[in-house]
């Protein structure tokens, strides 16, 4: 069976007022603290990838930098199969640098960002500040669900 593998981060990337902190996502996933990830997916490669994983010929492959991203090995950290629940859902948020203020939507349905940033293991000020670094702006994209918890 092939493998859908995803990279997560050891430490808050450079971009972030934390950077170099460590994240602890892996205890977080293990305590079910951080029960999704969000990823950019302008060109749909998780629908394809899930599609695949629904039809029981991929799994998903969790593994985390063990230096800094794209220019480090990865270390195996869980794997989850359909039949643990994983899933996929659209997100879009708006942020206003100016008000401070974020909107979401998971599936077209209004969602507090507060719940979001906490099942995908950050405070909601780290959450903002690792998507849109505190300037205005939007993003467009997928929650990979590590459960069979939906918004």
């Amino acid at each position: 069976m092939k493998k859908a593998i995803l990279p997560l981060c050891k430490t808050f990337p450079a971009t972030h007022k934390r950077a170099g902190e460590k994240t602890d996502f892996e205890g977080k996933i293990e305590r079910k603290e951080k029960i999704h990830t969000i990823r950019h997916d302008a060109k749909g490669i998780w629908e394809k990838r899930f599609a695949r994983i629904k039809a029981g010929a991929m799994y998903l492959a969790m593994k985390e930098w063990t230096g800094r991203p794209y220019n480090s090995e990865q270390r195996d950290l869980t794997q989850r199969t359909r039949e643990d629940g994983i899933g996929l859902q659209k997100i879009q948020m708006e942020y206003s640098g100016e008000t401070k203020c974020i909107m979401a939507q998971v599936d077209g349905k209004g969602v507090d960002p507060a719940i979001i940033a906490k099942n995908d293991g950050l405070s909601l000020e780290d959450f903002i500040e690792w998507f849109f670094h505190g300037k205005s702006g939007s993003f467009s994209g997928k929650i990979i669900h590590f459960t069979d918890y939906r918004y």
